[in-house]
């Protein structure tokens, strides 16, 4: 028997599925269930679309040194590339990632990084010590075929003549090229619209799973608080976890056995570059690969030391900034001006409920400062702002719900037709359908072993 199929399955077409949760991956799972002959009633107590699918930095990328993941993530950017249609409703860029180095170690990380991603199917690998095969990416759009692989440019010169706002140190630039971002309620609306314009009935619920009763080993009903406060009971083939951030909460409702899950803050700075240091018709999103110091002074040191109130149960963790950073800052423009920041490793250390909040208001005060000053490592004309963000600097964010080895999690969990979180892959758990090559790396336990070395250029951690 495959994984993710439960012994007595019922009928296929017409099965009754209940989906918790309406965010992007249950918007995603709710369309490709639908085009598949199931009647779907997605349960959301919160707006369609909101949570951390609200306030993501909404990129996607298509290279990763797992040959699992690799072949998951392409096949997610078709069916974008299917959504956003000729018309390009979800605004689809390709402008790719950028990451960049100034030391012999970050050159020879990118450069390893870069074979291996290509060995594993990101596409050809291209190095350039002149321009002139170098393409540049286009400010919009996604259809030129060779907006593929992976580029390789060498030498300050070089790249200052792409991006002259760079810093002079940025000796190798990586420019991984199927890769940039969407409109992410653009893309949710579309898979919603997809749902309810298929054949089968989609409804959406507005409430909170309450209670899963199972009859045997199977999922027979799904008990939703509404939020006008009655109860209703949703009798069904099968049950759907797309909870993001409340997923293992949710899933407590179905099993004992926890999911191997654990959410961290994902927090973004959101800067109104009045100054134009960020060209926003031609710059991708671009990161810092190489380790740093802040440049603080002796007295703003002993300060941030004095500050730090961890061992007090707290959350600013300001003697950390005094020694090394890791790389991993990165910015990207998103329009009218904006350009977003983030530095992940800085909101690392906080603790999240399993409950969490949202919206998100459990930031560090000095996020916007500390992204600044370390992407001024990569664009020194950021620090123009330093001691200038006025109250038009926003900080949001959300939630990764990260595994251990940072894959996917999709497939069947905690009863024969429970299942966790969303998509095309999803769905063909759930109608029973032949299942891809990577389906195996996705499910949990593991039965394709994941690398021995998880690596992730965004974080040098």
């Amino acid at each position: 028997m495959r994984a993710g199929l439960w012994r007595c399955a019922p009928r296929l077409s017409g099965r009754e599925v209940v989906v918790a949760g309406g965010g992007l991956a249950g918007a995603s799972c709710a369309w490709q269930l639908a085009e598949r002959g199931a009647s779907v009633t997605l349960v959301e107590p919160r707006a369609l679309l909101g949570a951390t699918s609200q306030y993501s930095t909404e990129c996607y990328r298509d290279f990763f040194i797992d040959s699992a993941l690799v072949p998951f993530m392409s096949r997610s950017v078709e069916l974008m590339e299917t959504l956003a249609g000729d018309d390009n409703v979800i605004n689809l860029t390709r402008r790719g990632y950028c990451f960049f180095a100034g030391s012999d170690g970050g050159k020879e990380a990118l450069e390893r990084f870069a074979v291996l991603a290509s060995d594993f199917g990101a596409g050809e690998l291209r190095s350039h010590k002149s321009l002139e095969k170098y393409l540049r990416s286009p400010a919009s759009g996604f259809r030129d075929p060779a907006l593929a692989g992976i580029d390789l440019v060498y030498g300050s010169d070089n790249i200052q003549q792409i991006f002259p706002f760079v810093t002079k140190e940025a000796q190798v630039m990586l420019h991984a090229r199927k890769c940039g971002w969407m409109d992410s309620q653009g893309l949710g609306q579309a898979m919603l619209a997809a749902a309810s314009e298929s054949a089968s009935a989609t409804r959406t619920l507005r409430g909170r799973v309450a209670a899963v009763e199972k009859r045997g080993e199977d999922v027979a009903a799904v008990r939703v608080l509404r939020n006008d406060g009655a109860e209703e009971l949703l009798p069904c083939d099968a049950f759907v976890n797309c909870g993001g951030a409340w997923m293992s909460k949710i899933q407590r409702l179905v099993t004992d056995e926890a999911l191997p899950l654990e959410n961290e803050v994902h927090a973004k700075v959101i800067l109104n570059d009045v100054k134009g240091v960020i060209p926003q018709s031609s710059t991708p999103f671009m990161v810092w690969r190489d380790q740093m110091m802040l440049d603080w002074d002796a007295e703003t040191r002993e300060g941030l030391v004095e500050l730090d109130d961890t061992a007090e149960g707290g959350i600013v963790n300001s003697s950390s900034w005094v020694g090394p950073q890791p790389g991993g800052q990165h910015l990207r423009p998103a329009g009218n001006g904006r350009v977003l920041m983030l530095w992940e490793h800085l909101h690392r250390h906080m603790p999240v409920e399993e409950d969490p909040e949202m919206p998100l208001s459990c930031f560090l005060d000095m996020y916007p400062e500390l992204c600044l000053a370390g992407l001024q490592k990569m664009v020194p004309g950021l620090g123009s702002y330093h001691g200038e963000l006025g109250r038009d600097t926003l900080v949001d964010g959300g939630y990764y719900t990260n595994t251990p080895d940072q894959r996917p999690l999709v497939g069947s969990h905690g009863a024969r037709n429970a299942f966790v979180c969303g998509g095309e892959l999803l769905a063909k758990h759930v109608m029973q359908e032949e299942l891809p090559s990577y389906a195996g790396a996705c499910s949990w336990p593991r039965l394709v072993p994941p690398p021995e070395i998880v690596v992730d250029l965004l974080d040098d951690s």
